[in-house]
């Protein structure tokens, strides 16, 4: 056991699990406290104001998680490429990041519903600058996760900890929003810190041809990752534009606990992914036989978790949130389908699209998503309830892809 623990891809799958486990689920302890405290109101505003941010975060991400990471495996060997790569990286996502904070600003002014919480949205913004300031591109492409997950950790339990302590009352709502951003930007700087001594890498001095190339490299990923938060993060920010701020808290209550759900997912096809495209470069019936044969083991455990959703929802809302949440339990039967349609999704569009090489297709794919997505929404809206649109609409998003995916599996297994 010990041995086998020591390869990259298990090293790396358990590592992801304890980042997952400190992004989704340690929050969870905190939920239940600041829900009672800041009751649906306040606990809806910094969800919007979360949801807001993470289009800049999207936007300095740029795609870096997957190019930039795979040009440092590629050049893991040579510390001159390395530590160039590592600057071009960091310089393009810290000017990203200053032209996020002057359009989000342009924005927040803009829009009177958003000027009178400027402070929040403001506070919230420290998410970006943690996200700048740690390169978890780099850990990832030299396979050194380990050191990503007690960055993570460390910070959300500082922070869990803290919110127990200053957060006593509805107006401590910028508070709450100020530790759980502020906690990542300190870790972030931290982690920046500590980059030479964990990799030995540095920055050199970059052109703006560098930087260029930087930004053109990650470009095609960029516009697929922006697709997908413009279904996911837009419809809480339209949910806050147009409904209370209490409805706004209901649905991010049930949405909480469906990232968590989705979470237990994203570190196994992270680990699987590279196994998968692997296989592919040197047999296409290999990796089709490997997604055949896992399809069960792979997605019935979140079978299961739907099934538990739909039917424990009446229970769990009470125990996590508190009695004053109730409308939050049909929100939770609606997207409680998400997990397993994700997780069976993923193998048909990230394992099969992505790991066999239909990169432009799997873009075209989640580009209709985004645009389904408003498809659905807008007319959902003047149907139901506007936290119950929101629901539906990302529920049957995801099932879009599904469906998309498993007939373009079916076409070209």
């Amino acid at each position: 056991m010990r041995h086998y623990t020591k390869h990259p891809v298990v090293r790396n799958a358990l590592a992801l699990y304890g980042i997952q486990a400190a992004n989704y689920l340690l929050p969870l302890i905190t939920f239940p406290y600041m829900a009672r405290v800041l009751h649906a109101e306040y606990f809806g505003l910094i969800g919007s104001s979360q949801a807001f941010v993470q289009y800049f975060l999207t936007f300095t991400d740029y795609g870096f998680n997957f190019s930039a990471t795979q040009d440092i495996a590629v050049h893991r060997n040579d510390p001159a490429r390395l530590s160039s790569i590592y600057s071009a990286v960091m310089v393009a996502k810290a000017l990203l990041m200053v032209v996020g904070f002057a359009v989000m600003s342009a924005i927040i002014f803009s829009v009177p519903k958003l000027r009178h919480e400027w402070p929040l949205f403001y506070i919230s913004y420290l998410a970006v600058v943690g996200s700048v300031l740690f390169p978890v591109w780099l850990f990832q492409g030299l396979e050194k996760m380990e050191y990503i997950t007690i960055r993570e950790v460390g910070a959300r339990l500082f922070g869990l900890m803290t919110i127990f302590f200053l957060v006593r009352k509805e107006s401590d709502y910028l508070v709450a929003a100020a530790i759980q951003s502020g906690s990542s930007a300190v870790a972030g700087l931290v982690g920046l810190i500590y980059v030479r001594k964990f990799t030995g890498i540095g920055f050199s001095r970059v052109s703006w041809k560098d930087i260029t190339n930087t930004l053109g490299n990650g470009w095609h990923i960029f516009l697929s990752t922006a697709a997908i938060t413009l279904y996911t993060s837009s419809n809480t920010f339209i949910l806050y534009l147009v409904a209370t701020p209490a409805s706004v808290g209901f649905y991010i209550a049930a949405q909480r606990i469906i990232m968590a759900a989705k979470s237990l997912f994203t570190p196994l096809s992270t680990a699987i992914f590279p196994h998968i495209s692997h296989l592919a470069s040197s047999s296409r019936e290999d990796a089709v036989v490997f997604i055949r044969k896992n399809l069960l083991r792979l997605t019935l455990p979140f079978l299961l978790m739907t099934a538990f959703l739909i039917v424990g929802a009446p229970i769990v809302i009470p125990i996590i949130y508190g009695n004053k949440f109730g409308e939050a339990i049909r929100l939770l039967q609606v997207m409680a389908p998400i997990p397993y349609v994700v997780a069976l999704g993923t193998s048909f569009s990230t394992y099969f699209m992505l790991g066999l090489g239909y990169r432009r297709e799997w873009s075209q794919m989640i580009m209709q998503a985004g645009a389904i997505n408003f498809v659905l929404l807008l007319p959902l809206l003047y149907l139901v309830s506007p936290a119950l649109a929101v629901a539906l609409t990302g529920t049957l998003v995801e099932v879009f892809v599904l469906v998309r995916s498993y007939v373009f599996y079916r076409k070209h297994q």
